[in-house]
């Protein structure tokens, strides 16, 4: 049977070794990140805008010290409009593994850089999701479950949206002569344009055809408009018709729906003669009133 100094010498040691389990527990928690919640990472802005030749940059800090190393991973949704780089990013602890004397902090923000990609294609300003995620395989664990996040990149365009006449202005006769002019385009679109070519008097010009389709194939192959004279009993003199050309809008890339109207001013020379006639040139009359006619 054990003594009762036995049993006291024994509650004692249990006490110790309680305050020692309990010291250290403290002395571990004083390594734990500064915050054992509110894992997460701060964008230094969610909206980017560069041209198709510039660049542009955002920052990507963690909001709480890891227990070990977080990878970032940076994707854009559309290479063909905006490129990232580094496509990758690691934050470390205050203390850097592998006895590495120093090492990118987990509270130093790190610069991603948004590079435009040129084109030849006037598709108009275009915009492009940049994803910022945590990369689970490689982070830790306290991190996993943090939300990727997004910075909107707008790549603005330099190419210009327009399309070129051959001239503005044509002569016909009402005598059913034919005058001509082209159309192209000045840049190549991401879909088809569809020109309208609209005589405002066809009772004087008429034109053919009456719309012009380019393609990304063959936006800078010139198409030609001819336009026709009318034929008309009428002495009205040469008379000028507007032929407008304009963009489809329904029909064409949105780029070039903003591009303005043109307009070729056709020239209809007549082929009547303002004249009138006589009968005769000479009449005899008597004296005796007859008339003559």
């Amino acid at each position: 049977m054990k003594s009762d100094s036995h049993r006291h010498i024994t509650r004692l040691l249990s006490i110790v070794v309680a305050i020692l389990i309990a010291s250290g527990a403290l002395l571990l928690n004083t390594a734990r990140p500064l915050s054992a919640e509110g894992e997460g990472f701060t964008l230094s802005t969610t909206t980017l805008s560069v041209s198709e030749t510039g660049t542009g940059t955002f920052t990507a800090v963690l909001d709480v010290q890891p227990t070990s190393k977080v990878s970032l991973g940076v994707t854009s949704a559309d290479t063909g409009e905006a490129t990232v780089w580094p496509n990758s990013m690691g934050f470390y602890p205050d203390v850097c593994p592998y006895g590495w004397s120093s090492c990118d902090k987990w509270n130093s923000p790190r610069t991603v850089t948004i590079t435009g990609v040129n084109d030849s294609v006037a598709d108009g300003s275009q915009t492009t999701a940049v994803t910022i995620a945590v990369v689970d395989a490689s982070s830790a664990d306290a991190y996993d479950s943090v939300a990727d996040q997004t910075v909107t990149v707008t790549t603005t365009d330099n190419e210009t949206a327009a399309f070129t006449l051959s001239t503005t202005t044509a002569s016909v006769s009402e005598a059913a002569t034919t005058g001509t002019f082209t159309a192209v385009l000045g840049a190549q679109p991401p879909s088809d344009v569809v020109l309208s070519v609209t005589s405002a008097d066809t009772g004087e010009a008429t034109v053919s055809p009456s719309t012009l389709t380019f393609t990304d194939n063959n936006w800078d192959s010139a198409q030609t408009v001819t336009v026709t004279g009318v034929n008309d009993s009428v002495a009205d003199g040469s008379q000028t018709t507007a032929v407008t050309i304009a963009v489809v809008d329904a029909s064409s890339a949105d780029a070039y729906d903003s591009v303005a109207d043109q307009t070729v001013t056709v020239t209809t020379t007549d082929n009547e003669t303002a004249a009138f006639t006589l009968s005769t040139t000479t009449a005899s009359v008597s004296e005796a009133a007859t008339t003559g006619t």
